[in-house]
C-alpha cells in the first residue's frame, strides 16, 4: 500500500524517524499544524493509496480536497511520535477527515471492548427492571444521593447520568411524607431501576408501596421486613459471613434478587473486609455481592479517581455485581462516572486476561501513558519581570462556579472554555496592553483547568495540585 505522510518543517526528522518506510512529505511551512489543502493544491497525489495529514489540521475541508484530488486524505495522529503505533492499522481501519488517527483508534478499540463487554449482560443470575446482575454481566454503579431534599434529588439525578442504579439514602430520622414524594419524584426523573437504603422497617414500608426496585439494607435487626417484599430485589447486610449466608439463605425464600452485602469497611480496616468478601464467596459463590466502595472513598483525603480505580478492580477480581458510591462531599465529585469507567476496565481485564490498560479509554487525568520526546536549541532563560502597569481599559476578576465568569466594569463574560472568553475580550476591545492580555490568558486557562478537574480557583493563586 503506497501511503504518503504530510509534515511540516520541523517536525521532519520525527516525522521520518517514524514513517516505517513510507514516503515523507515536507510542506513549505514550519509547523505542521498550520497546513492547509492550498499546501497540497499542486502535488501529484495520484500514485498514492492514502495521504495522511497532521491530526491538528482538523478544522481544514480535507472531504471536499480528497473528492477534488481522488485520493484518500486522512488525518493522521496529532503528535508525529505516535506515528509507529498508527501506521500498524493503515489498510485496517478507515481514518476520517475529522478526528485524528490517534484518537479515532482509542475510540474504535474502546468501542470494540464495550461492545464485547455489553454482549455479557445475557449472561446474568437475575435482572432488576432491564438491568443485568450477576453472572457474567459487568458491575453495576450504585449511586446514593446521601443529602435527603426534593432539591438535591432534581440536581443529583442529572449528575448521576452514568449511574447504574440511582438509590436514596433515607436518614434515621425522616418524614414518612418526604420520603414518599422523594421516592415519587426519582420514579419520576429516572428509567433506572431505584433503590433505597435505610434499617427502617417503615420506610422499606412506604418504598414498596411507591414500586422502587430494590431494598438496601436489611440486616439481623430489620429482617422482619422482608415479609413486605414484593417483586423487588434486597441486598442482605452482615459482618459475619455466616450470619451472611444464613439471612440470605432465609430472603430466598421470599425473592430470587437476593444480593449480600459483607461490608466494606473504612481504612485502616479494609484490608479485613476483603478477607471476608473472600471468605463469603468460598461459603456461598452464587449470590452476587454489593462491594462499598463510597465507604473508602468518602473517608480518605485523596483523590478518588485512583482510588475508584483500584476499588473496582478488587471489587472485580473478588466477583462482585454491584458496586456502591456517592458523591456526598467535593472531593468525590465525579466518582459515579469513575467507576462507570473502571467497570469497564476491570471487565475487560477479565475477558481479555490482560492488565487494565491499551483499551481505548482510562482514568487518566493528571499523568500521561507518554511523554513525547522534544529537542529544543538556542533557548533563552525565561526571566519575570516585576514591572506593573494598569491597564487603561480596565480590570477583571474571574471567578469560577458552573462556568467561568470575567467581570469588567462594562460587562462580564462567561463561558467554560478560555479561549471563548479571551476572544469576547478581544472582540469588545476590553484590553489594550500586551502584558494585560497575556495576564488573562493565564489566568483563564488556571480557570479553565480548575473546572474541569472540579478545583477551587482563586484569582493570582497557582492551583493547588499538593505534591505536585
Amino acid at each position: 500500500m503506497e501511503v504518503l505522510l504530510v509534515t511540516g518543517k520541523l517536525a521532519e526528522k520525527i516525522v521520518k524517524k517514524y514513517s516505517m518506510g513510507f514516503e515523507v512529505c515536507v510542506v513549505d511551512v514550519d509547523v505542521a499544524a498550520f497546513i492547509t489543502p492550498k499546501h497540497l493544491e499542486n502535488l501529484d497525489l495520484s500514485k498514492y493509496d492514502l495521504v495522511l495529514v497532521p491530526g491538528l489540521t482538523a478544522e481544514n475541508d480535507w472531504e471536499n480536497f480528497e473528492k477534488k484530488k481522488g485520493t484518500k486524505i486522512r488525518l493522521g495522529p496529532i503528535h508525529a511520535y505516535d506515528l509507529q503505533h498508527v501506521l500498524k492499522f493503515v489498510g485496517k481501519v478507515e481514518f476520517s477527515h475529522k478526528i485524528p488517527a490517534c484518537k479515532l483508534l482509542g475510540i474504535s478499540i474502546a468501542n470494540e471492548v464495550k461492545s464485547k463487554i455489553d454482549e455479557l449482560e445475557k449472561d446474568c443470575k437475575f435482572k432488576i427492571r432491564e438491568m443485568s446482575v450477576g453472572g457474567k454481566s459487568r458491575m453495576k454503579v450504585v449511586a446514593e444521593i446521601a443529602k435527603f431534599s426534593l432539591e438535591e434529588i432534581e440536581d443529583k439525578i442529572q449528575s448521576y447520568e452514568d449511574a447504574d442504579v440511582i438509590d436514596i439514602g433515607i436518614p434515621l430520622d425522616f418524614d414518612p411524607d418526604l420520603v414518599r414524594k422523594a421516592i415519587k419524584l426519582t420514579l419520576n426523573l429516572t428509567d433506572k431501576p431505584v433503590s433505597v437504603d435505610t434499617f427502617s422497617k417503615k420506610a422499606i414500608e412506604i418504598a414498596v408501596k411507591c414500586g422502587v426496585d430494590m431494598i438496601m439494607s436489611l440486616s439481623t435487626e430489620n429482617f422482619d421486613a422482608i415479609d413486605l417484599i414484593d417483586e423487588q430485589a434486597v441486598v442482605i447486610v452482615s459482618k459475619n459471613v455466616f450470619e451472611l449466608k444464613k439471612l440470605v439463605e432465609m430472603a430466598k425464600r421470599r425473592t430470587e434478587k437476593v444480593i449480600a452485602d459483607p461490608v466494606c469497611d473504612p481504612p485502616m480496616n479494609f484490608a479485613s473486609s476483603i478477607v471476608r468478601y473472600f471468605e463469603y464467596k468460598k461459603l456461598d459463590p452464587e449470590t452476587p455481592l454489593l462491594f462499598g466502595a463510597g465507604n473508602i472513598t468518602e473517608l480518605c483525603d485523596a483523590d478518588s479517581i485512583g482510588m475508584n480505580a483500584l476499588l473496582a478492580f478488587i471489587a472485580e477480581e473478588l466477583d462482585c455485581s454491584l458496586i456502591f458510591t456517592t458523591e456526598a462531599s467535593p472531593k468525590t465529585v465525579g466518582s459515579v462516572k469513575e467507576l462507570k469507567i473502571a467497570t469497564y476496565l476491570a471487565k475487560a481485564s477479565k475477558i481479555r486476561d490482560s492488565p487494565p490498560k491499551d483499551l481505548g479509554f482510562s482514568l487518566l487525568v493528571l499523568k500521561e501513558k507518554v511523554r513525547y520526546p522534544s529537542s529544543i536549541e538556542n533557548c533563552v532563560e525565561a526571566e519575570e519581570s516585576k514591572e506593573f502597569v494598569r491597564d487603561p481599559c480596565g480590570d477583571f476578576t474571574i471567578h469560577v462556579s458552573d462556568k467561568i465568569y470575567c467581570k469588567h466594569e462594562k460587562l462580564t463574560i462567561c463561558g467554560k472554555k478560555s479561549k471563548a472568553i479571551v476572544d469576547t475580550i478581544l472582540r469588545e476591545g476590553l484590553v489594550s496592553r500586551l502584558d494585560h492580555a497575556a495576564y488573562l490568558g493565564r489566568e483563564l486557562m488556571k480557570a479553565e483547568i480548575a473546572l474541569r478537574l472540579k478545583k477551587n480557583y482563586v484569582q493570582d493563586q497557582d492551583l493547588n495540585f499538593g505534591i505536585y
